[in-house]
């Protein structure tokens, strides 16, 4: 594989380009169908410019995460580490750069608002990936409210308020809180050589254990409000069913002593993610 072909495969690996499709799928679902949003407007060149604005946000926000991680990533994961392998390290930051001040720039054409919250998030990311991260509690809680920042900027896009969406984006807040305190358990063995301060390296399993359920208890609560706060008993039924996935991933979280464990249960709620998106088209 020459050059450029392995360093542009490369650059496709370490932007997540499946989750960039997810993001932005999310917002054109939510414009849609918690906005009531016509098609001829998600259509228009100014929408689809401002998805892709927020991908290319996301995916600066990926690579530089890869580049500061590659030493962890080395321990935890040495078969898929991407930059500096198949992506060169002087590329990636190159595309970090390109991306973040081309979504900056495309942002403050379509609104300066939404450049504006650009700059804040590709900032965020940034100092996520050399500081935050090593901060208990802070690092997992900025990444959980960046990417429920996604569902926000729609609100912001449209100049349009809906509570509707803020429970979306709390749901979603609480739920990948969860995952990233899962993902932390997973890669406690690398983090802790480097001085990151996740919460299973200072509370140890037990005590991300307890963070998780605690968090799981706010994601119910908010999701038990919005059942009876919502008259659509299809989504009623829906959130019913989901309610018992989520009691059934707290008992096999209970009974998780092995990395196996914790990668099943990171699958599981990926899933819970997605029953997530499916929602928004019941409504």
């Amino acid at each position: 594989m020459n050059f450029i072909t392995r360093n542009t495969a490369g650059f496709l690996s370490a932007s997540r380009i499946p989750n960039l499709f997810i993001i932005g799928l999310t917002q054109f679902i939510t414009a849609y169908y918690l906005l009531n949003k016509p098609i001829d407007i998600l259509i228009n060149p100014s929408f689809l410019l401002f998805i892709f604005s927020t991908g290319m946000i996301g995916a600066a926000g990926y690579i530089i995460n890869d580049y500061f991680d590659q030493k962890i990533d080395m321990i935890n994961r040495p078969a898929k580490v991407i930059v500096g392998t198949s992506f060169r390290r002087r590329l990636a930051l190159f595309a970090h750069l390109v991306l973040t001040f081309s979504g900056i720039g495309i942002g403050f054409f379509i609104d300066p608002a939404i450049g504006a919250i650009h700059i804040f998030s590709s900032g965020a990311l940034w100092t996520y990936s050399v500081i935050i991260r090593r901060w208990l509690l802070l690092g997992t809680l900025t990444i959980a409210f960046l990417a429920s920042l996604t569902l926000l900027l729609v609100m912001v896009y449209f100049k349009e308020f809906s509570l509707l969406v803020i429970a979306y984006a709390l749901f979603g807040c609480v739920t990948l809180f969860i995952r990233e305190s899962i993902k932390d358990i997973i890669s406690a063995k690398g983090e802790v050589q480097f001085g990151i301060q996740s919460i299973p390296i200072v509370w140890g399993i037990r005590g991300a254990k307890l963070a998780i359920y605690l968090a799981g208890i706010a994601g119910v609560g908010m999701l038990t409000f919005y059942l009876l706060s919502i008259p659509n008993w299809h989504v009623r039924y829906f959130f019913f069913a989901v309610l018992i996935f989520v009691f059934w991933m707290a008992f096999r979280l209970a009974r998780a002593d092995k990395m196996s464990d914790f990668k099943t249960i990171k699958v599981y709620i990926d899933v819970l993610i997605l029953a997530g998106l499916i929602s928004m088209v019941l409504i």
